[in-house]
């Protein structure tokens, strides 16, 4: 009989259920998550907690890493990859992911944007129809913009999605707050599979908790730091693609390609602010519409901006807080040999500290973290 070594996947976030997923169908490992919110709180309707970043991430793919980070142009051209293979397969009706035009515009504002737009963006040659807008296309106040295809996620959808994945290759799911690494090895150690290893042997338990890494008693990550983002879920049929203006605000629609869209948004650094700013939501809205006046596509166009301004406010499904888990020296991704006084040395592979590129290298560093753990397998 071929045993499987267990592991726990502790966070159900994109980049938790995203490992596990990736760790099951290598078909090595008996996997669990356990976490105190997981998708299933959305299949039920319920409103997802403000501490759990994933389900408020507007989501697409745009490249977060610049010409010098070739670590994370490799994650995100990975993902990119792999994502296109997906949509090749799969309706976005079913996995919530779409192929879209995406537009990108760029204010001339600070040094570090004036010497990233003297260089051709390392992904020029990598994604598809990629192009460069003419400055005679640009908007007022726009010194740079580029155009190509890409991808949008309908985040509800996807994190269901994944959660029903996961269940269906017979993952185990524990929703359950725990205070430290230790705690998660008990629900490892009592799968039913009888072609679990023998409990002679630890799961490894791979970290996947974003902010929760601040509080666990054994990680306690000082470098970890919320980074607030308000974003507006509107009914927009016309909205068929992301565009986003990058400068003195962070302006930008992304189609979820069901009939609605997010517009944001807000990069608060060390903001715990969980409830909605009225002045905020008005502000984006005006600037969200003057960037992407197919938010009200339908209506007479003759009509005042004040009027469009009233049809898109009356569109409104919900105004939402959520925080980025941003940390000082990028992503932790390693193997750490953890010591616990109940269960010994523990393997523990860590991936978290992703920010606001979680979903566009999700799929690269959950593979990431299978090499972790099989690497982490072979030490025990």
């Amino acid at each position: 009989m071929t045993y499987k070594r267990s592991v726990v996947v502790v966070g159900a976030g994109i980049i938790g259920l995203s490992s596990a997923l990736k760790l099951q169908e290598s078909g090595q490992y008996n996997v669990t998550v356990i976490a105190e919110h997981t998708p299933n709180e959305i299949a039920n309707g319920k409103r997802p907690s403000a501490d759990w970043a994933s389900p408020w991430a507007a989501a697409n793919w745009s490249p977060w890493s610049g010409n010098s980070d070739p670590l994370l142009q490799e994650k995100e051209l990975d993902t990119y990859c792999e994502l296109t293979n997906i949509v090749e397969k799969t309706s976005p009706d079913v996995i919530g992911i779409q192929r879209v035009h995406g537009v990108f515009y760029f204010e001339d504002l600070e040094d570090k944007t004036q010497e990233q737009q003297k260089q051709r963006p390392w992904y020029a040659d990598a994604v598809s129809g990629f192009h460069d807008i003419p400055a005679e296309s640009l908007p007022n106040g726009v010194t740079y913009g580029i155009e190509y295809s890409t991808f949008t996620f309908n985040v509800p959808k996807y994190l269901v999605y994944l959660i029903n994945r996961l269940t269906a290759l017979s993952v185990r799911i524990v929703e359950r707050r725990i205070n430290n690494i230790g705690e998660a090895v008990e629900y490892g150690n009592n799968l039913d599979s009888g072609l679990q290893a023998p409990n002679t042997t630890s799961p490894v338990v791979v970290n996947c908790t974003g902010l929760g890494s601040i509080t666990l008693s054994d990680v306690t990550d000082k470098n970890l730091y919320p980074v607030r983002g308000q974003t507006i879920v509107v009914q927009a049929p016309g909205a068929k693609r992301t565009i986003s203006r990058t400068g003195k605000l962070l302006i930008y629609v992304i189609s979820r390609g069901d009939g609605t869209a997010v517009i944001g948004g807000t990069t608060e650094e060390h903001s715990w602010d969980s409830q909605p700013n009225s002045e905020t939501t008005e502000t984006i809205l005006r600037h969200a519409l003057n960037l992407e006046p197919a938010l009200v596509q339908e209506v007479d166009d003759s009509l005042s901006e004040e009027d469009k301004i009233t049809d898109l406010r009356n569109r409104i499904i919900s105004v939402n807080v959520g925080f980025r888990p941003m940390r000082k020296g990028g992503v932790r991704l390693e193997r750490e040999t953890v010591s616990s006084e109940k269960h010994g040395n523990l393997q523990v592979v860590h991936c978290y500290g992703h920010g606001g590129f979680g979903y566009q290298s999700s799929l690269a560093y959950a593979k990431a973290v299978v090499d972790l753990v099989d690497n982490a397998s072979q030490k025990q």
